[in-house]
């Protein structure tokens, strides 16, 4: 069975959705041109592929940014970053600044070099910057740094609905409809380390109707089958969009009656059939008055009546 590092896949996509996301974080001073992404960067190790790299250029000098994700810190990082930068540089043929960036929040000192040793004389020294996701946690929650949003529940100290619901707020302050469904299917599937799937869909039961447009809701499907969860992931959209069409029934209903009985609104969030919310939405709106809706309800009409 395929191994799935969400986290690692959120970076990816992130990075792929705002181009200069790697850039703000390692130079936020700097005037930076990026001149392309390069994706599916191999190099010539078993099964090895790079996290991002793009060619940049700064004060007038082409470089190539080279940027790897971590969850969480392992020994083999900065021997990683060593080989990687080096490989880089032979296939570019360009000056390579790899960059270490850590996601999940850690009181442990992490390493920003290799090095190799004879005795107490170091023979080799290869430094690289590392930014730590958590230390941009305010600039994310003000705003600054939106494009990160997402990733807010693995930053957070306090994961709690007061964080996902400025974390929501963040994400539908995105212009752009496509970049803006990637960020909240994102949200999701990395809070999911944090809070019940059930509570989460939830909560966001209004934007399910967003998630499904994602570009990668499809590959996320996929690999919570590889994962078994393909079944949960598709009854939590299902029943995000089945809830959400149920309360915009019983709104309507609520604005043209000024209030809705409880058994009604037991009876709308009951159904399960999408075409059967559709149809009573329609008659709902469309309808002269909704004592159709209620027969319907009651048993006693049908939908179109």
């Amino acid at each position: 069975m395929a191994k799935i590092n969400l986290y690692d896949r959120a970076m990816k996509i992130l990075s792929s959705l705002y181009s200069d996301l790697a850039l703000k974080l390692l130079f936020p001073d700097q005037v930076i041109e990026v001149l392309d992404r390069r994706k599916n960067v191999e190099l010539n190790l078993p099964e090895k592929r790079v996290d991002f790299v793009q060619r940049i250029r700064i004060g007038g000098r082409e470089y190539l940014l080279h940027v790897e994700f971590q969850f969480r810190f392992n020994r083999d990082v900065p021997k990683q970053a060593f080989v990687y930068s080096a490989l880089l540089t032979e296939q570019s043929g360009l000056p390579v600044i790899t960059v270490v960036l850590f996601l999940e929040r850690t009181e442990s000192e992490l390493p920003d070099v290799y090095e190799v040793r004879v005795g107490d004389h170091v023979v080799h020294r290869f430094e690289y910057p590392v930014l730590k996701l958590w230390d941009y946690e305010k600039k994310i929650r003000s705003g600054n740094l939106r494009e990160l949003a997402p990733l807010l529940a693995l930053v957070s100290e306090k994961k709690d609905a007061e964080m996902l619901a400025q974390e929501r707020a963040l994400i539908l302050g995105e212009k752009d409809a496509k970049k803006r469904a990637d960020q909240l299917a994102l949200a999701v599937m990395v809070a999911s380390r944090y809070f019940d799937k059930q509570f989460l869909w939830d909560f966001f039961r209004e934007e399910v109707a967003q998630m499904q447009t994602s570009t990668f809701i499809d590959d996320w499907i996929e690999e919570a089958l590889l994962k078994g969860e393909q079944q949960g992931l598709q009854k939590g959209l299902k029943k995000g969009l089945q809830q959400g069409k149920a309360e915009d029934i019983l709104s309507v209903l609520s604005l043209r009656n000024g209030g809705t009985p409880s058994w009604m609104e037991e009876k709308v969030r009951s159904i399960q059939d999408k075409e059967e919310l559709d149809g009573l939405l329609k008659m709902a709106v469309t309808a002269p008055d909704t004592k159709a809706v209620e027969a319907y309800l009651m048993g006693t009409g049908r939908i179109g009546a």
